[in-house]
């Protein structure tokens, strides 16, 4: 709400505060009384009440009520403020009581009431236009950001997908190893028991060489001994035919 109307509105208020007990006989003063010092200390809903109570009781003030209801319920300090029972109260005033007083200020409350309903729709619609814009921006950013996290997702569900794939070959891969290492094993152990049995092997060779030295040297020693023997028989010989001539060489008896 503008100042100007602001201005026009707080005028009124003084107004009707200022004229209920000038305007009205004995009979309804106290009852008006009450209900400006309600509306005084702002309490509207009972400044509203009284007022009620005031156009039941009091008919030929029916005017002045409505006109101090409908200003009540335009007050910008009334939080339960509601323009359209205020033009509802204006309104009966200018159409019961053409000839109040009133009725002049009705109308400029009317427009300015109409004035202020107008400048709120376009607020508001210029509000919420700019929030729809600001909420579409969020939107779109919203949807940006989830098309990011989808499309981070897939990467995450691809990579995923490629380290299952790759643990899958790391898993075959270390069976294969696995066997490997086991073939290894395998052969390692007939490696070593062929070691053994070539370690075997060459100690029964070397016990067999041993004899063969063995058996050489007692070969040798056979043929020394052989060879002294022939050599003992050649000297035998030599002995026994140095015997048969000098046997030759005696005469005979």
């Amino acid at each position: 709400m503008g100042k100007k109307q602001r201005r026009h509105l707080y005028l009124f208020f003084a107004c009707i505060i200022i004229t209920p007990i000038l305007m009205y006989g004995c009979s309804a003063r106290p009852a008006i009384k009450e209900a400006n010092v309600f509306l005084s200390q702002g309490n509207y809903k009972a400044s509203l009440s009284k007022y009620e109570q005031i156009i039941a009781r009091y008919p030929t003030a029916g005017d002045r009520v409505l006109f101090a209801m409908g200003f009540i319920y335009a007050n910008p300090r009334n939080q339960q403020k509601d323009y359209q029972k205020s033009l509802e109260c204006f309104q009966k005033l200018i159409n019961d009581y053409p000839q109040s007083e009133y009725r002049q200020d009705s109308e400029v409350m009317i427009s300015l009431i109409n004035e202020v309903t107008r400048k709120t729709s376009l607020i508001s619609e210029v509000t919420s236009t700019t929030q729809q814009k600001q909420i579409d921006t969020l939107g779109q950013e919203v949807m940006s950001k989830g098309d990011r996290i989808n499309t981070q997702q897939k990467q995450i569900e691809t990579l995923e997908q490629e380290v299952l794939s790759k643990g899958d070959m790391i898993f075959t891969q270390q069976k294969q190893i696995e066997a490997l290492e086991k073939e290894v094993m395998s052969k390692g152990d007939r490696i070593f028991t062929k070691q053994k049995q070539i370690e075997t092997l060459e100690q029964e060779v070397i016990s067999k060489d041993k004899k063969i030295i063995a058996q050489q040297k007692q070969s040798e020693m056979l043929e020394q001994q052989v060879k002294e023997l022939e050599k003992k028989i050649e000297q035998m010989k030599s002995v026994d035919m140095n015997l048969k001539e000098k046997k030759k060489s005696f005469p005979e008896k």
